[in-house]
């Protein structure tokens, strides 16, 4: 391992630590436990990822494991980050389908288009591999643009917690989005950029982090939009009693 694979190896690491402890000094990890689950999981499993790096078998099932756990995390996360802000709207009794919704959708598509171009110069549990790892970087990045979007229309400020989250999660799917397509669509002469990018864009999300974290606790978000949150809560409930009728009437 050369110096530069080691400094990457426990630059991560050490930022996630000192991230860690500030959301436990601050209570943080209150408000989003799942958040302090994937910093605090981070932490052994780079640590473990360095020492089996030597066996190039062991490396590819550890990492790829800890990827599934990575995964499941990240989305639960962003999950959790995505009810604190839109907590009102989750009295619509349709409401809470629309992350999960969202979430299958773009997955569906991303596979389906990368099954229909897979990546050159790779066997088929690689092009497997790299496919579902774009999907799951093209959801992080539409739940970002999707988020933002939300967050724009209703006037809310983007400097707060919830926003900070996100927009590391959106920093890691960049990072890796570029990278993997950059293996899948021109092969093996980018593998160097590949096998950096992980680490990178993960030391790019905790500096964010815990810029984040760091600054003085904020007031909960505010809605300056000129409808209300219950204003819009009830606009979607008229329009759900109306798609109701609608179909009732069809029957």
């Amino acid at each position: 391992m050369s110096k530069s694979d080691l400094l990457l190896s426990f630059v991560g690491p050490i930022l996630a630590i000192c991230l860690a402890t500030t959301l436990l000094v601050r209570k943080i990890y209150r408000e989003f436990p799942f958040f302090f689950l994937y910093i605090g999981a981070s932490i052994p499993i780079s640590i473990i990822r360095v020492f089996v790096i030597g066996n190039y078998q062991l490396f590819f099932m550890v990492y790829w494991g800890t990827e599934v756990l990575y995964t499941l995390l990240a989305l639960l996360t962003l999950h959790e980050v995505f009810r604190t802000v839109f907590a009102a709207f989750y009295e619509n009794r349709w409401f809470w389908l629309f992350f999960p919704c969202a979430v299958t959708a773009i997955s569906g598509m991303a596979i389906v288009y990368r099954f229909g171009s897979p990546p050159v110069q790779a066997n088929r549990v690689i092009s497997l591999i790299v496919s579902l790892g774009m999907a799951v970087n093209l959801v992080q990045a539409a739940i970002f643009i999707l988020f933002f979007g939300l967050l724009w229309w209703n006037g809310i400020r983007w400097r707060n917690y919830p926003t900070g989250i996100v927009l590391g999660f959106a920093a890691i799917a960049v990072v890796l989005l570029g990278a993997n397509w950059a293996r899948s669509e021109f092969g093996t002469k980018f593998n160097t950029l590949r096998s950096y990018a992980p680490a990178v864009a993960y030391i790019v999300a905790v500096a964010l982090w815990l810029e984040t974290f760091l600054r003085p606790p904020e007031p909960e978000p505010k809605w300056t939009h000129e409808i209300t949150p219950e204003q819009m809560l009830e606009q979607v409930q008229q329009y759900t009693r109306i798609v109701e009728r609608l179909l009732g009437r069809r029957k």
